[in-house]
């Protein structure tokens, strides 16, 4: 659970610090966190774009959830801190290169 806390606190951070536009909503007793995307301005199908064949990174998309949930990726946080971390980086540069 420790290391859970931790990751989640280094990636809320790092998105605070490298994302700000991707906010990240605070999970409630899971490992899978929810990144909100919406402040990118894109569609959906662009979204997808995005994650899957820029970042090139498998989230779980908030639209399998309902109209509620699109604009919306989870990330699962249960994972050795450098596979988070390389995540990110490359999240980052998918971003960037918007």
């Amino acid at each position: 659970m420790a290391y859970l806390e931790q990751n989640i606190a280094w990636l809320k951070a790092y998105l605070n610090r490298e994302l700000p536009e991707i906010r990240m909503i605070e999970p409630e007793g899971t490992y899978l966190v929810w990144l909100d995307f919406r402040g990118l301005g894109l569609t959906g199908p662009e979204l997808e774009r995005l994650i899957v064949h820029k970042a090139k990174l498998w989230l779980d998309s908030g639209a399998i959830f309902g109209p509620a949930g699109e604009g919306f990726q989870r990330i699962n946080v249960a994972c050795p801190r450098s596979t988070l971390e390389q995540a990110m980086k490359q999240l980052k540069q998918a971003v960037r290169a918007l």
